[in-house]
């Protein structure tokens, strides 16, 4: 692994620093960079100029998904090169999209909508919805050169990395593996000490279904079984060795949360809001969105394994119980 090197940027967030990764093969490439932002700025730099290389010696940039600590600082770096940009196309909006996650007024419109039918009290809209300057002050867009999916391969002079698109907690979330040395480069997608959220996600197109994103999720962990993977080097926090005990842990801490969701639903029809206030008591009004998320996620499981159904009351959509 001495041609694959870690670099961790500070974070704001919860989820704490960010491992950025660089190949140091041919082509250059960097996977991930952090915020933007001075002290991870600071960070990525020096971390390069500890392995001899600066920002101009960076020949391609992979990006596992556009969630801003993942690519803020992608276009810092790509202004002093000529990088090529690699990401799965269902990311590319949010990447390049110059206003970041608000620029988009009909497609807020239709999440604040599809929210409140979850039972999302009116006055919780604005703090969700990543509308603060400040998240616009910690990423700048990029351009995407080259899109990949499921099986394409990145070449390098002594390696290549297959692509495996992993959907769940974003629609198009990739992990990069190399089998000679049963490595997976996992973002977001396999973390050692967090279970990471499936995201509630509407497509672009209105008239396309909306996706199940923690069956997606699950279906993603439990097919990176098929692969032999000695380690993963993962977005956030501590390498992992254990890939196949990780997965599942995960999916068993799913299971057991969506037989809490379904005795909770033993009684009067509850809203998703109700589910979310239910698992998550303490939740702050920052982050219940992503509780929003998992609550919506496991309602889905049950509905779509025939355990609960929907009625329209006001608006909104209460779930119950069938048996």
């Amino acid at each position: 692994m001495h041609h694959i090197h870690q670099i961790i940027t500070p974070t704001p967030f919860p989820t704490g620093p960010v491992n950025c990764y660089v190949i140091k093969d041919d082509p250059i490439t960097l996977i991930d960079s952090g915020l933007k932002m001075d002290e991870a700025l600071e960070g990525l730099r020096a971390g390069l100029a500890e392995i001899g290389l600066q920002f101009s010696d960076i020949r391609r940039l992979l990006i596992t998904h556009s969630h801003l600590d993942h690519y803020g600082l992608m276009a810092t770096v790509a202004a002093e090169g000529s990088p090529r940009v690699f990401a799965h196309p269902l990311e590319v909006h949010d990447l390049e999209n110059p206003e970041g996650y608000a620029g988009d007024d009909h497609y807020s419109r239709r999440t604040e909508q599809f929210l409140l039918e979850m039972g999302l009290p009116l006055e919780c809209l604005d703090s969700i919805l990543m509308r603060h300057p400040v998240f616009q002050q910690m990423r700048d867009p990029i351009t995407v050169t080259d899109t990949v999916g499921d099986g394409d391969r990145i070449t390098f002079e002594h390696r290549q990395l297959l692509v495996i698109h992993c959907p769940g907690h974003s629609p198009g979330m990739i992990n990069f593996y190399d089998a000679s040395e049963q490595i997976l480069l996992s973002g977001d997608n396999l973390l050692k000490h967090i279970s990471p959220v499936p995201l509630i996600y509407l497509p672009r197109d209105a008239s396309e279904p909306r996706t199940n994103s923690l069956a997606a999720y699950i279906d993603s962990i439990t097919r990176l079984k098929t692969f032999d993977i000695a380690s993963v080097l993962p977005g956030h926090g501590e390498i992992i060795n254990n890939c196949n005990t990780i997965i599942d842990s995960i999916i068993e801490h799913h299971r057991l949360r969506k037989e809490r969701v379904f005795e909770f639903l033993n009684g009067s029809p509850k809203t998703a809001y109700d589910v979310c206030c239910h698992l998550f008591p303490e939740i702050s009004q920052v982050q219940i969105y992503l509780g929003m998320s998992e609550a919506v996620g496991h309602l889905d499981l049950l509905k779509a394994e025939g355990a609960v159904e929907t009625e329209i009351n006001d608006g909104k959509y209460y779930y119950h119980r069938v048996f």
